[in-house]
């Protein structure tokens, strides 16, 4: 049976901060879409402008993922 490394090092190391990330959630009729994460903000905001002036996507906005810490 595996067991927990529960050494010192272990309990204070934290996973490091990640960059900020983004992706753009929209709907096309009743379905939410969403694209991948990415750390390329200005992709996101482009695909927002295209996706927001469309006919067929609505309800678009640009989610930012947070890392919380314990």
């Amino acid at each position: 049976m595996a067991r927990a490394d529960t050494t010192a090092a272990a309990q204070r190391d934290t996973a490091p901060a990640q960059a900020d990330e983004w992706r753009l959630r929209y709907m096309v009729g009743d379905l939410t879409h969403y694209t991948e994460w990415t750390t390329d903000f200005p992709t996101v905001e482009n695909y927002y402008e295209q996706y927001r002036r469309g006919d067929y996507a609505h309800d678009v906005a640009i989610e930012r993922r947070a890392v919380v810490e314990r």
